[in-house]
C-alpha cells in the first residue's frame, strides 16, 4: 500500500491556515472600519444638533451617549457572532475590536468637528471661547489673557489638532463604555463544539 499526497497535503493545509488567518485579520479591520465610521457619522450628526441648540448640558448629550453605547454593543456583538464556536470571541478580543473601531470613529469625529467648527458653527464656537475666557479674565494678567485666548482660538480651529484630540477622546470614551458592552457581547469559546458549528450559543439559550 502506497500513501499518496502526504508530502503535498501538509504544505497545502498550512497554506490554507495562513490564508484563513489573513482573511480573519482583513475581516476584523474591515468591520472595525465600517462600524467605527458609522458610529462617527451618527455621533457627528448628534453633535451638530447639540451645537445648533447651543445647550452644552442638554438632553441631546444623554441621547448621544445612549446611541453611542448601543451602536458599540451592536457592532461588537455582530462581530462576535461571526466567529466560530470553537474560537469564540472572548472579552479581550471584544475590547480589541472596540478600540479598533474607536480609531476610525476618532478620525471621523475629528474631521467632522473641524468642518463644523470652521464652516457651520464658527460663531457659536467663538461665543463659547469668549464665555470660557470671560470667566478667566480675573485670574490672568492682560498679556496672559491675550496669549491664552490666541492659543485657544487657534487650537479650536486647527484640523490636525482636532483629529488628534478626536482619536484620543474616543479611545478613552469607547474604552470605558466598551468595558461594559464587551462583557455582554462576548462569545466564549466552546472547545468541544463540532468543527462546522458557527452559530453562537449564549448563556440561557435553549439546548
Amino acid at each position: 500500500f502506497t500513501r499518496t499526497g502526504s508530502a503535498e497535503g501538509v504544505p497545502l493545509q498550512n497554506e490554507k491556515q495562513q490564508n484563513a488567518m489573513e482573511i480573519t485579520k482583513k475581516m476584523f479591520w474591515t468591520e472595525a472600519m465600517k462600524g467605527g465610521s458609522i458610529i462617527g457619522l451618527v455621533t457627528a450628526s448628534l453633535q451638530l444638533v447639540r451645537l445648533s441648540f447651543a445647550a452644552p448640558r442638554s438632553w441631546i448629550e444623554w441621547v448621544s451617549i445612549l446611541v453611542f453605547a448601543l451602536l458599540l454593543y451592536g457592532f461588537t456583538r455582530r462581530m462576535a457572532g461571526r466567529a466560530s464556536a470553537r474560537d469564540g470571541f472572548p472579552y479581550n478580543r471584544c475590547m480589541g475590536f472596540v478600540m479598533a473601531m474607536m480609531l476610525f470613529t476618532g478620525v471621523i469625529m475629528g474631521v467632522a468637528t473641524a468642518l463644523m467648527y470652521n464652516f457651520l458653527v464658527r460663531d457659536a464656537v467663538v461665543m463659547s471661547i469668549d464665555t470660557i475666557m470671560g470667566e478667566m479674565r480675573g485670574l490672568l494678567t492682560q498679556d496672559q489673557f491675550d496669549t491664552t485666548y490666541d492659543s485657544l482660538y487657534r487650537a479650536m480651529f486647527n484640523p490636525l489638532l482636532l483629529v488628534v484630540a478626536g482619536v484620543i477622546t474616543y479611545l478613552v470614551q469607547g474604552g470605558l463604555i466598551g468595558l461594559f458592552t464587551s462583557a455582554v457581547a462576548q462569545r466564549k469559546p466552546e472547545p468541544f463544539a463540532p468543527a462546522g458549528e458557527d452559530e453562537p450559543k449564549r448563556d440561557g439559550d435553549a439546548a
